[in-house]
């Protein structure tokens, strides 16, 4: 049996990430929302189904209660996990997000329970991260990230942002989040 996850993300890819940011803050009344756009070159050593990747994203992210909330754009149909499941002009819920203290060994454990590990890379270059296709026993994808890296200080930061937002300034920079 796998080891129980803590999941704090949730992510959908969305067709337009501009208006999928307003239609959320509109409907959920969560934020700030922090966007970063043509942010794919941060996933070094991207490998999609055991070929090197570049992919096109733009991101956007924010929190309601403890579950932070993604919406990610393609910009292109370069073949990637957002692709595999979703064509362009198309959406939905693609992945959940959980910490683990080793990306390489929780893969292994997964591959052995049949699922398969569909994408792999750093974050920043130094928090491993990795996509395993868990759709078929939880309708969507499972994203596993390292403790360790500049992606966990960005989303310690955005907690901290959250807890104290007094509904201005809506639409952030994710780049202020790295700072």
């Amino acid at each position: 049996m796998l080891a129980p996850s803590q999941f704090r993300q949730i992510a959908w890819v969305v067709d337009d990430l501009d208006a999928a940011v307003r239609q959320w803050q509109q409907t959920t009344g969560i934020g700030p929302f922090f966007v970063g756009k043509h942010i794919g070159a941060m996933i070094t050593d991207t490998t999609y189904r055991g070929r090197a990747v570049e992919i096109d994203i733009s991101a956007a992210i924010a929190y309601a209660g403890s579950v932070q909330i993604e919406l990610i754009q393609q910009h292109d149909d370069a073949p990637s996990p957002y692709r595999e499941v979703y064509p362009v002009g198309e959406g939905g819920i693609h992945h959940m997000q959980a910490f683990v203290e080793d990306v390489d060994t929780q893969c292994r454990v997964y591959e052995k329970y049949g699922f398969e590990v569909v994408m792999t890379g750093a974050v920043g270059g130094l928090t491993p991260v990795a996509y395993v296709d868990t759709r078929a026993a939880t309708g969507c994808m499972t994203e596993l990230m390292s403790r360790q890296g500049p992606a966990v200080h960005m989303f310690d930061a955005l907690v901290a942002v959250t807890a104290g937002w007094d509904g201005s300034d809506p639409i952030r920079d994710m780049a202020t989040l790295m700072s």
